[in-house]
C-alpha cells in the first residue's frame, strides 16, 4: 500500500508541472501585455520606440520565454509569484482573500449538498421505480442541465426582486469573516447548493442502485440481517467508494469553476480577480491563479485516491 501511495503522489507531483508549464504557455500567448492595456493606442503611438523598449525591459516584458517558464516555476515551489506588472504589489496579497473566500463559499456548499444527496440517492435507491426515485431521477436532470448563471437570475428574480427577502448582490467586503461573508451571500450559496446536489444525489443514487443489486446484499438478506444494517452499513460504503474519485473532482471544481456565480453575484472570489487579471493582462495573477485552482484540484484527486486505498483491498492488491 505505500509503494502505491507513493507512485500516486509522484504521479501527483508531475502532473502538477505538467499543468505549470501548459499554464505558463497559455498566459504567454494572450493577445497584448500588461503596458499594452495600461496605455493608450494615442499614449503608445506618442512615445518613442526606444522610450517604449526601454520601459518594457524595466517590466521584464523583454525576458526570454524560458527565462520566465524557470523563474514561474521557481515562484510556484516557493510560493512567490512575484509582484504585478504596473502596480508592484505582490501577487499573494491580491490572491489570499478571494481565495480563501472561493474556499469558503465550495466548503459551504459542500456541507449542505453532502448530507442532503446522501439521503436523496440513498432514498431513491431503495424505493427504485416508485414515485420517490422518478422524482428525484427528473429532479437530478432538471437541476444539473440548467446553467448557474440562469438559476442564480431567477433566484435574484424572486428573492432580491418579488420578494425582496435577500439582497441580490454581496453586500460584505473581501477581508470580512467567513460568517459574515455567508451571511450576506444566501443566494449565491443556493446557486451553486441546487446543481451540487442535482449531481451528487443522481452520481449516489446509482452508486447504491448497483450496491442494493449485488450479491453479497442478497446474502446479507438472507441471514436475516436488519434492512437499515444493509442499507447504511454495508451497501452504503460499496457505494461511496467508487465515487470518491468523481466527488473529489467535483469538490475540487466548485472551487475553480464557480467565477459565473462570483460575477453574477459579486462574490469576493477568485473569478473577479481572474476577470480583472485578464483584463489588465496581468499575467502573474492569471498564472498564479490558475495554479492554485489546479493545485485544489490535483490535491483533492489525490486524498480520494489515497482514501480509495485504504478502504477498497481489491485497489490494494492491483
Amino acid at each position: 500500500m505505500l509503494i502505491a501511495a507513493l507512485r500516486r503522489v509522484l504521479l501527483s507531483v508531475i502532473t502538477l508541472v505538467m499543468l505549470a508549464v501548459f499554464i505558463f504557455i497559455a498566459t504567454e500567448i494572450m493577445p497584448g501585455d500588461a503596458l499594452d492595456v495600461s496605455l493608450s493606442a494615442d499614449e503608445i503611438a506618442m512615445i518613442p520606440p526606444e522610450r517604449l523598449a526601454k520601459m518594457k525591459q524595466d517590466l521584464g516584458l523583454d525576458r526570454p520565454a524560458h527565462e520566465r517558464l524557470l523563474a514561474f516555476l521557481n515562484g510556484a515551489i516557493t510560493l512567490d509569484f512575484g509582484k504585478t506588472l504596473i502596480s508592484k504589489t505582490p501577487v499573494s496579497a491580491i490572491i489570499g482573500y478571494p481565495l480563501r473566500n472561493s474556499l469558503i463559499l465550495a466548503g459551504a456548499v459542500l456541507l449542505i449538498a453532502i448530507p442532503l444527496a446522501l439521503a436523496i440517492g440513498i432514498a431513491a435507491a431503495f424505493w427504485k421505480g416508485r414515485a420517490v426515485d422518478h422524482l428525484v431521477s427528473t429532479g437530478s436532470i432538471i437541476g444539473y442541465s440548467i446553467p448557474e448563471f440562469v438559476i442564480g437570475t431567477i433566484l435574484v428574480m424572486l428573492f432580491a426582486v418579488a420578494w425582496p427577502i435577500f439582497p441580490a448582490t454581496i453586500t460584505a467586503s473581501t477581508r470580512d469573516p467567513a460568517l459574515t461573508l455567508l451571511a450576506s451571500s444566501p443566494l449565491a450559496v443556493a446557486t451553486v447548493l441546487i446543481g451540487s446536489i442535482a449531481y451528487l444525489a443522481r452520481l449516489l443514487r446509482t452508486g447504491m442502485v448497483d450496491a442494493l443489486a449485488s450479491d453479497f446484499v442478497e446474502r446479507l438478506r438472507l441471514t436475516g440481517i436488519p434492512e437499515w444494517r444493509i442499507v447504511f452499513l454495508h451497501a452504503l460504503p460499496a457505494a461511496v467508494v467508487p465515487s470518491l474519485t468523481a466527488l473529489a473532482l467535483y469538490a475540487a471544481s466548485l472551487v475553480s469553476g464557480i467565477v459565473v456565480v462570483e460575477l453574477v453575484f459579486a462574490y469576493p472570489g477568485l473569478g473577479q480577480e481572474l476577470v480583472r487579471g485578464v483584463t489588465r493582462r496581468e499575467v502573474h495573477v492569471v498564472q498564479a491563479i490558475a495554479l492554485c485552482s489546479a493545485a485544489v484540484v490535483v490535491a483533492l484527486n489525490l486524498l480520494a485516491d489515497l482514501a480509495i486505498l485504504m478502504l477498497d483491498p481489491r485497489t490494494r492488491r492491483a
